[in-house]
C-alpha cells in the first residue's frame, strides 16, 4: 500500500526482514517496487509523517468518566516529510534527512476520546502544554492497546490536537493501519473503560518524570 510503502520503503530506510537489516536504495512507487541491499544493522530509522484526519460518519458515541468516545469512518491524510537516523545501541539521532513523497489517503475505522477543555483547565495544563499532554497520552494509550484489542501497537496509528476540525474539540484518534479497518477500532470502543483506566495506571505508576519509553515516549512517533 501507498501508505505503508513511503513509511517503511522510503529512499534510505533501514528494513528488518526475517531478521536481515536492508537498506533501501530507491523506491519507484509507479512500477510498486522498493530496492533494497544488505545493512550492517548498526542504525535504524524512523519516518517523519505530517497527518491530518477527517472524521467522516460517527457511528456511536458514548460517556466514559468526563470523556466522550465515538467510533466511526475516519479518512487519514498522510504524507513523509523525512527520515530520522538513529543509532541502534545508544538510541542516539545521526540526522534528519528530508524527502519528498506523494500524500496518500486511507480509510478505515477509528475510535476517539473527545476531552473537554475545561478538563485540561482542571488538571493543570497550561494552553502551550496541552497538543503535548495530549501526545503523550495518545503514546501510552496506544502502547498499552495491544492488552484489549489483540494487535500489535504498529498495526495502529494515532492523532492529537487541541482542536479535531470535525468534533470541535480537543481529541485523540486511534485508527486502524488497515483500508477499510480490521476491527481494531470496534474492540477499542468496547474496552474504552478498562483502555482509560490502564493507561492512567502506567503513567502514574512510572518512575520518570519527564516521560520515558516505559509510558509516554514511541518508537513510532512520526513527530519526532
Amino acid at each position: 500500500e501507498l501508505a505503508r510503502a513511503c513509511e517503511q520503503v522510503h529512499p534510505g530506510a533501514s528494513y528488518l526482514h526475517a531478521g536481515q537489516s536492508w537498506r533501501v536504495m530507491a523506491l519507484d512507487l509507479d512500477a510498486r517496487t522498493a530496492v533494497v541491499e544488505p545493512d550492517d544493522g548498526l542504525t535504524y530509522t524512523i519516518a517523519r509523517t505530517d497527518v491530518d484526519i477527517r472524521i467522516v460518519a460517527r457511528d456511536m458515541v458514548r460517556r466514559v468518566g468526563s470523556l466522550d468516545v465515538g467510533l466511526g469512518t475516519v479518512e487519514v491524510h498522510q504524507q513523509v516529510t523525512g527520515y530520522q537516523r538513529k543509532d541502534a545501541l545508544t538510541g542516539q539521532s545521526l540526522g534528519v534527512t528530508p524527502l519528498e513523497l506523494p500524500r496518500s489517503t486511507l480509510c478505515t475505522r477509528a475510535f476517539w476520546y473527545e476531552v473537554p477543555e475545561a478538563l485540561l483547565v482542571r488538571a493543570g495544563i497550561a494552553p502551550a502544554d496541552g497538543p503535548g499532554a495530549l501526545h503523550a497520552a495518545e503514546h501510552a494509550g496506544i502502547g498499552v492497546l495491544p492488552l484489549f484489542t489483540i494487535c500489535d501497537r504498529w498495526d495502529v496509528g494515532g492523532v492529537s490536537t487541541l482542536c479535531q476540525a470535525d468534533l470541535g474539540a480537543p481529541a485523540i484518534v486511534i485508527y486502524d493501519g488497515y483500508q477499510g479497518g480490521a476491527g481494531i477500532a470496534e474492540l477499542g470502543y468496547e474496552a474504552a473503560p478498562r483502555h482509560l483506566a490502564a493507561t492512567a495506571e502506567i503513567i502514574e505508576s512510572c518512575p520518570c518524570t519527564t516521560g520515558c519509553p516505559s509510558c509516554v515516549q514511541s518508537p513510532k512517533c512520526g513527530n519526532g
